[in-house]
């Protein structure tokens, strides 16, 4: 009988062992954004980082916002990359996410063709195409209207007909006049034709408007249970993420290539142009508070829905 219970005693210690050598590692998901803001973790899909308890982390990018929300909703992504009153919004909705970073600032462009403009004031009565109704460029945009004393809905023509990257073109092959575009886009603009300027600065006037030093449009959130359960994963991702962005910055060309190469929506040389005109930034949530409130209490005054209703509480910072 004993020799019996220490048989099945060493098969099962067998067991467990095999079962541990072929298990497969954690893997910590991060979804980024085909687009411009992908291009700010473009190393995590190059090199991804090694974490201390040996998980693999893996970069995946997803082609829209919408399909980032659905797999965060569906628990599909630890770590993801969302414009900022997203972020905002699912966690008003109870989406267990925190903001952990900022790592784009503002980057739209007023642009405009074949026509002298230097105020605001000049654009009553004009038609002017604006990136995205209900995101940033439009809400940004609407803020600076009223800020120069015209009516977005009445002294102003807002036309959000064309994609971004139809609408760049157009405003190149001069069907277009005025235009509200955010990177590469506006980049893509201005390299097809060199007549086209950018005559109002929308960062100045943001400055200007609110006391802010820029408006932050690209967050990159984490799992509230992750945050909580396994901070020094998450400190790690986020250095991962912090040494990405530097290297984007100091070698546009290489990050550009790398874009390409993994597919993350954009050609290298539309990439190595945009990226020096981004303003790529890593910003811990706790220190771009006051940044990240300023941009979405426009959203609030606008269009309340679009952030949740109501500011996110200091709970939605998270402390890394």
């Amino acid at each position: 009988m004993r020799t019996r219970r220490f048989v099945l005693r060493f098969f099962a210690l067998a067991l467990s062992a095999a079962t541990a050598v072929h298990a497969e590692p954690a893997r910590i998901r991060v979804g980024a954004l085909k687009g411009p803001s992908g291009i700010a973790l473009i190393r995590l899909f190059e090199t991804p980082p090694t974490l201390p308890d040996g998980s693999l982390v893996e970069a995946v990018a997803v082609p829209n916002v919408e399909a980032m929300t659905a797999k965060i909703v569906a628990g599909e992504c630890d770590f993801a990359v969302l414009p900022i009153n997203v972020a905002a919004k699912l966690a008003g909705s109870g989406i267990p996410v925190r903001l952990a970073a900022v790592i784009g600032d503002g980057m739209v462009a007023f642009l405009a063709q074949g026509s002298a403009i230097s105020s605001f004031a000049e654009l009553k009565g004009r038609e002017v195409y604006v990136a995205g109704q209900g995101a940033t460029p439009d809400y940004l945009f609407r803020r600076l209207l009223k800020e120069a004393n015209l009516d977005p809905e009445r002294d102003v023509r807002l036309n959000y007909s064309l994609p971004y990257p139809e609408m760049a073109a157009a405003l190149a092959s001069g069907r277009i006049g005025f235009a509200v575009l955010p990177e590469p886009f506006a980049t893509a603009a201005i390299s097809a034709n060199a007549a086209i300027s950018a005559p109002l600065d929308l960062g100045a006037l943001w400055t200007k408007a609110t006391g802010q030093a820029s408006y932050p449009m690209t967050a990159l959130v984490v799992n509230t249970r992750l945050a909580t359960e396994r901070p020094e994963i998450v400190r790690a991702v986020l250095a991962a993420a912090k040494g990405s962005i530097e290297a984007v910055k100091a070698d546009p060309d290489t990050a550009a290539r790398l874009v390409e190469k993994h597919d993350l929506g954009l050609k290298a040389a539309i990439a190595a142009k945009a990226i020096p005109r981004s303003a790529y930034v890593y910003t811990p949530a706790y220190a771009a508070r006051s940044a990240v409130e300023a941009l979405l209490k426009v959203f609030l005054e606008l269009a309340p829905a679009s952030v949740g209703g109501k500011l996110p509480d200091a709970a939605f910072y998270a402390a890394f």
